[in-house]
């Protein structure tokens, strides 16, 4: 599921380009690996950093883009269940408070872009059955409508 992940984020973020050098070394694992044994290395940021993978908040791997090098796949469980569901983390808002006026339309620009570059992504994450947030709120919408038809009229 991972790779296929990757492989879709890759597709979107960088137009069936190849990716830089660093980002290509970041995804040398074999295949068919877990999850927990590849988030368990140096490539991934983990919430918190010193926890096992499994008690993790959230997974990161950062992959970027084709104009911007921070963006990351994330992995984030979801609080309360056993679920993890993937993400897009374009990691950018922070730079508003760092930037001039004359800066900014440059900035927002990019923030557009990285918006519209997410979504890409997520959508065909959704689109191939992976499980995103988007899908998770979804299921559970349907087992409350579902919970709530029974033994009704």
């Amino acid at each position: 599921m991972l790779q296929q992940a990757v492989g879709l984020y890759l597709e979107e973020a960088y137009g069936g380009d190849a990716p830089p050098p660093a980002v290509q070394a970041r995804l040398a694992w074999p295949e068919g690996e877990t999850i927990e044994r590849v988030a368990g290395g140096g490539m991934f940021e983990r919430v918190p950093a010193d926890a096992p993978v499994a008690e993790c908040e959230r997974i990161r791997l950062r992959l970027g883009s084709r104009t911007y090098p921070h963006m990351k796949l994330g992995v984030d469980h979801v609080p309360n269940s056993d679920e993890w569901v993937l993400t897009v983390d374009s990691h950018d808002r922070q730079l508003l408070a760092a930037v001039d006026e004359g800066e900014r339309p440059a900035l927002e620009a990019l923030l557009r872009h990285n918006a519209e570059t997410k979504t890409r992504i997520e959508r065909r994450w959704n689109e191939a059955g992976l499980p995103t947030f988007e899908r998770y709120i979804r299921g559970r919408l349907a087992e409350r409508r579902s919970a709530g038809g029974r033994g009704g009229a």
